[in-house]
Order: structure tokens, then sequence, then C-alpha cells
């Protein structure tokens, strides 16, 4: 609701809505910033659902670059870097679909509950000559998603995978961008 005075009159608008219309505006959660250049290259080339948080984490909420690494009619990755052209020490998080993939995402990692009544799996950080990024995947409708968030080692496991959750919910309960 907005409220505009107008001389010694006042406005109260209920609705941001094309003059005349009845309908309420979409209640659909704002797609972060950093997403807004790739999301319609990745829509006009994907033809699977899009899912993409409305929110995001510290520091992760601070990636200034989305890349598209891979869009074609049955999969998308796209990646959030703090800096390019650094390999992977300017990346932040990667968010992805595959169409029918080749694996369950129960052979990827232990069970948690998501949004929706989803099963997700989730992997934590791996470190060994490098650290691999915390991983999480669930299936819907025959497409397998994917979430992977570089999170410091030093977190627990449980921060680590309550942060990758969280980032899952809030993409699963935006729904299809």
């Amino acid at each position: 609701m907005t409220k505009l005075e107008i001389g010694a009159a006042i406005v109260i608008i209920l609705c941001p809505c094309a003059a005349g219309s009845q309908e309420a505006a979409p209640q659909h959660p704002q797609l972060p910033a950093v997403f807004t250049s790739v999301l319609p290259d990745v829509k006009a080339k994907c033809h699977v659902p899009i899912l993409l948080p409305s929110e995001l984490p510290k520091p992760i909420s601070d990636a200034q670059h989305a890349v598209i690494q891979k869009a074609t009619a049955d999969r998308y990755s796209v990646g959030l870097f703090y800096e390019l052209d650094v390999g992977n020490a300017g990346f932040a998080a990667n968010f992805g679909a595959e169409a029918s993939p080749k694996y369950a995402p129960s052979e990827l990692g232990a069970e948690v509950k998501l949004a929706r009544g989803t099963r997700g799996f989730f992997r934590p950080v791996s470190c060994g000559g490098s650290c691999a990024p915390a991983n999480l995947w669930w299936e819907v409708n025959g497409v397998l998603y994917t979430v992977q968030l570089r999170l410091l080692p030093s977190n627990s496991e449980k921060s680590q995978q309550a942060t990758i959750t969280a980032v899952a919910n809030s993409a699963i309960l935006a729904g299809p961008r």
C-alpha cells in the first residue's frame, strides 16, 4: 500500500497494477540483482524450470558477477563470482539444473528435508589439495537441481548444511523464474 498526499487530499494506492485492473500484482520473491543480467539468456535457451534463490547469505551476497556456464534446452548452470579471471579464488556459488540426469541425488550425499516436502542430499565442504564447495541436490519432476556454495571449511557441517538448505529453500519457494 502506498500513501500519496496531493494538496489536502490523501490518495491510497492499494495495488501497483495497470489502471483499471482489479488484479493484484504477483507476489514473486525478488531475484538478487547479481542474477538479472544472465536470467533472460538462460530462459531463452533452457526449457527446464529455472530455480534461483531470492536470498543469498553473506558473503555469497557480495558476489558481483554472474556467468552462464551452460545453457542448453535441458540444462543450465549459473556461477557467481566475487572477482572474474582469478580462477577458483573468485568463486562464490553455482546454481544449476539438468533434465533426465544419469544419476540419482541420493547417491551423492546425506538426506536433508527441504521446503515443500522435497528431499535433498547434502555434501559438506571437503578439502584435499584444495577445497570443494558444499553441495546440495534435489530432484523435482525429473529435473535434478544443484546448489554449490563456497563456505569456509572451518564452519561446522551443521552450519554448512543450515546455510545451503536455506538457499535451496529460497529457490524452491520462489518457484520458477
